[in-house]
């Protein structure tokens, strides 16, 4: 299953969260602010970020930046008790997939989270099969006379995204 990380300031809020996802079978991470979110990114293994907008120090929208910055395209969904327009729009701006006003309702989040994770992963598919296009064998590899004695790997990564 997926593993999201939890970045937010409010510890009950978090645990919350935690039991909501992993009842689902989600793997849960937790951050109780923005310090070592990027770090934490940049390491992998993270599919989703659920982002507080509004915590001391860094706020989500900063932490949205630094993603931008570092290149990080992990989806992220922002969590705030300021439900404004404005809010809302400033942060889609800076790379926010989606934004959820607390209080939330369990049900609700679970459905946001999986959709969100499934629109990310067929769009990484589609563009991974856009990038076979652009893909050839190494030279020297004999594909070409039998398909299934493929040496130079590429039928591996094509196997590795059709079962993505």
């Amino acid at each position: 299953m997926p593993d999201v990380l939890v970045i937010d300031d409010d510890e009950d809020f978090r645990l919350w969260v935690t039991t909501v996802l992993m009842d689902q079978g989600y793997g849960v991470s937790t951050l109780p602010g923005a310090e070592g979110a990027v770090s934490q990114l940049l390491r992998g293994g993270i599919d989703l970020v659920l982002l507080d907008y509004q915590m001391p120090g860094q706020d989500g929208l900063s932490v949205l930046r630094d993603m931008d910055k570092a290149r990080i395209s992990t989806p992220t969904i922002v969590l705030t008790s300021d439900n404004s327009q404005a809010v809302a729009v400033e942060c889609f701006r800076n790379g926010a997939i989606d934004f959820i006003a607390k209080p939330i309702d369990p049900d609700y989040l679970s459905i946001v989270v999986e959709r969100t994770l499934n629109s990310h992963a067929g769009t990484l598919k589609n563009m991974s099969y856009k990038a076979l296009g652009y893909v050839q064998h190494k030279k020297g590899c004999v594909h070409f006379d039998d398909p299934h004695s493929c040496d130079c790997g590429l039928k591996e990564v094509i196997i590795a995204i059709q079962d993505f």
